[in-house]
């Protein structure tokens, strides 16, 4: 799948008319900031002659079904709408109350099955709230949307250093070592350095390469799980396929998998809000021990270097190339980010489809609608449910005066579930549309990873449904608690062809 779009805007007319110029490039369909930058560029140029925008899709854009998936995307997204602005900021006064705040707490520290309806109820009594600590909490999708993209906003190590602070400082200091040294933290221009490294490995074009790799294993995942009903769908297929996938990427050889696996679920409590002190130690030490593994592995990835991410990282001699520390730091976060996010959302989707059996009878009819059936189970139940942020320059927002070091908080699952953004938010149609969901954040953080997982979970369901007619939950799935990696825990399964 090619990974640049041209995207011209032009009038409606009665006659067809000739592609205008210039037109606008698109490197990444999914970035809704280049999204907009196509529709201001539309309203721009058409504005003065009164004709609604239409947008015609050229070049690059492959022949046959992916092309039309890939137009149809495309055409929902640019039609859902101006994102909102980025320049200014809402009318919405801060709530300090203590039941709003009560509320935001129990969304942190509790494991709730179901979020949605404290998201709607802090939606309606505090889209903006200010906490006792001074943390704005945005959970309406305009002020969301905005909040990703403000240039205002960024990264900081402040949000970690406040997560571990139950630990030891002999336990904090490695992990804010390599953190720091993360994109994850990083604020251009070293976050621009550090993404454009690693980045033309995530584009659509090279994700497409791996489609055979992850259909051949998707189908070996599969047929193990099905000549054992009842067994754990997470632990036999939605955990190993996407570790499987990222570490064909970055090179990790297929014997030392199964191993990481542990240590990866281990790194994950690093992100949860409602960890205690014992489980953020146990992540820190994942953490320790993954980066003496990728230290390891990178100087074998020197002495013979093959055709994967980690070797080109580690031979790379260009101009801002990555040093040892943050080769490590990347490796981590690609690995990490890489599987995890995925399992879960292919957990998620089962169960989605599981508990609403009609959207799975549509989507075992009508396959085509995969696509925009994935974008649906990101929307409507998101593995990433908040994004945290640091204020990098004075900036008001929701009527709040932040400074530098301030704290800002998105809520990303309240903003996917937002009735001002989507109709009927709270229920799962897989005929929704896709557009507009902000699971993958926005901005210059947009996740790097996104056509990866996207493109797995599509040949996931495709392969599921087309090669399975009974897909019977033998026991009620269990949930992973907290929403820092929402998921199950337990998924027993059982499929007949």
């Amino acid at each position: 799948m090619p990974s640049t779009y041209r995207l011209h805007a032009s009038g409606a007319r009665k006659r067809r008319p000739r592609a205008p110029a210039p037109g606008v490039v698109l490197t990444d369909p999914d970035d809704a900031g280049a999204l907009e930058s196509v529709r201001r560029f539309a309203e721009e140029r058409l504005a003065p002659h009164q004709r609604p925008a239409r947008y015609l899709v050229t070049d690059d854009l492959p022949r046959g079904v992916m092309g039309k998936v890939l137009k149809h995307r495309l055409a929902a997204r640019l039609s859902a709408g101006p994102a909102a602005t980025t320049t200014t900021t809402t009318t919405t006064t801060a709530a300090t109350d203590p039941e709003s705040r009560a509320l935001f707490l129990r969304l942190m520290t509790e494991p709730l099955d179901d979020p949605s309806p404290v998201y709607r109820e802090l939606r309606e009594r505090a889209g903006a709230l200010l906490t006792e600590d001074g943390t704005l909490v945005l959970s309406r999708y305009r002020d969301v949307d905005a909040a990703l993209r403000h240039r205002a906003l960024g990264k900081s190590d402040e949000w970690l250093r406040l997560q571990l602070g139950v630990v030891s400082e002999d336990v904090l200091r490695p992990v804010m070592e390599l953190m720091q040294r993360s994109m994850i933290l990083s604020n251009p221009p070293d976050h621009t350095r550090l993404r454009r490294l690693v980045s033309s490995a995530f584009t659509g074009r090279h994700v497409e390469g791996l489609r055979a790799v992850v259909t051949r294993r998707t189908d070996e995942l599969l047929a193990a799980l099905a000549a054992e009903p009842g067994a754990d769908f997470k632990e036999r297929v939605a955990v190993p396929l996407p570790i499987d996938t990222i570490a064909e990427l970055l090179g990790i050889p297929a014997g030392d998998r199964a191993g990481l696996i542990p240590v990866i679920h281990d790194l994950g409590l690093l992100m949860e809000p409602a960890a205690d002190a014992a489980a953020l130690t146990r992540g820190a030490q994942a953490q320790v021990d993954l980066a003496a593994y990728f230290t390891g592995l990178l100087a074998r990835k020197r002495a013979e270097p093959a055709d994967d991410l980690l070797s080109r990282m580690a031979g790379s001699h260009e101009e801002g190339a990555l040093d040892e520390t943050e080769m490590i730091a990347t490796a981590l976060l690609l690995f990490g980010a890489g599987n995890t996010p995925t399992a879960n959302l292919l957990g998620n989707g089962l169960c989605a489809l599981l508990d609403h059996p009609e959207q799975l009878d549509r989507l075992r009819a009508r396959p085509e609608l995969i696509p925009d059936a994935v974008e649906e189970m990101l929307r409507f139940d998101s593995p990433a449910q908040f994004d945290a942020h640091s204020v990098l320059e004075p900036v008001t927002l929701a009527g709040v005066e932040l400074a530098p070091g301030d704290r800002v908080m998105t809520l990303l699952g309240a903003a996917n579930h937002d009735p001002e953004r989507f109709a009927d938010p709270d229920t799962f149609d897989i005929e929704r549309g896709g557009a507009g969901h902000l699971s993958f954040a926005a901005g210059i953080h947009f996740c790097l990873g996104a056509h990866l997982s996207r493109l797995q979970t599509e040949v996931f369901f495709g392969r599921l449904l087309s090669g399975y007619r009974e897909i019977t939950l033998t026991e009620p799935p269990e949930r992973h608690p907290g929403l820092g990696n929402r998921g199950y825990r337990r998924i027993p399964l059982a499929l007949a062809p």
